[in-house]
């Protein structure tokens, strides 16, 4: 059977894996730990699931546009997509897993396994050791952190990066290899707007570890998109990710 990896596919893995969870589970426990989320505090990480079920719920919106676009009648797939919106709905998040998994039907899946087939292949998968290394890297960043001399706003500044590494990995099952480029983009202003900054902590462990990290998303990212395939924005993400990490190479020395 053919694999393309797609939105389509994307949501079907989720719900795959999630189905399995009993019927008193709370749902943010079910959802924390399909997207990796290790969040303690309860308030932090329902944020952090919404992100994600919002991504989720732009992903089903992009399936049903690329079905529609290549001719596909939309009484073959519509139902099974308003359902996953139901079922990814945030206002259920503090609810039992019950009441979403009797709206998890053999039908949806059997459609998105459809849609996932039809649409067109859009990368390789990362496998789950570079993630898990990338998320180990940023655990360990953290812990430095915590006993780091530099002044507080350049803790803060290297938090933020933090952050969005640690986002873009949650999100990377439900948006793919996009999440992590648009990290690398995102980082690529932060790091402009706070040359100063990283100027002063240069030579630190901290930006040593740092640019590690970007680097490594970086060579992630790139083994398994195609450049050639890239267009547009996408290719100005991979530009601007490599300009990140020359340029905290430079405060390494």
């Amino acid at each position: 059977m053919s694999k393309n990896i797609n939105s389509a596919y994307r949501i079907r893995e989720i719900l795959n894996l999630v189905s399995k969870n009993q019927d008193k589970t709370p749902v943010h426990e079910v959802w924390a730990i399909a997207f990796g989320i290790e969040e303690k505090d309860q308030n932090k990480k329902n944020f952090a699931i919404s992100r994600c079920l919002a991504d989720l719920h732009e992903e089903v919106e992009l399936v049903r546009a690329e079905m529609s676009k290549i001719g596909y009648s939309q009484n073959l797939y519509n139902s099974s997509l308003n359902k996953c919106n139901s079922i990814f709905a945030v206002q259920l998040v503090m609810g039992q897993w019950q009441q979403i998994k009797q709206q998890l039907t053999p039908e949806i899946i059997l459609a998105l396994g459809f849609c996932s087939e039809i649409l067109p292949n859009e990368e390789d998968l990362i496998n789950q050791e570079s993630l898990d290394e990338l998320k180990a890297m940023a655990q360990e960043l953290r812990t430095c952190l915590e006993k780091s001399t530099l002044p507080q706003y350049t803790i803060t500044i290297i938090e933020k990066h933090l952050n969005k590494i640690e986002e873009a990995i949650a999100a990377y099952k439900v948006i793919g290899a996009k999440a992590l480029e648009e990290a690398l983009q995102s980082a690529y202003g932060e790091v402009i707007a706070n040359e100063v900054v990283f100027e002063e902590a240069k030579g630190t462990e901290e930006l040593g570890r740092l640019s590690k990290i970007w680097q490594k998303t970086k060579t992630v990212v790139d083994g398994v998109v195609d450049t050639n395939k890239r267009l547009g924005a996408m290719q100005g993400m991979a530009e601007k990710g490599q300009k990140v990490i020359e340029f905290l190479q430079d405060f390494n020395v």
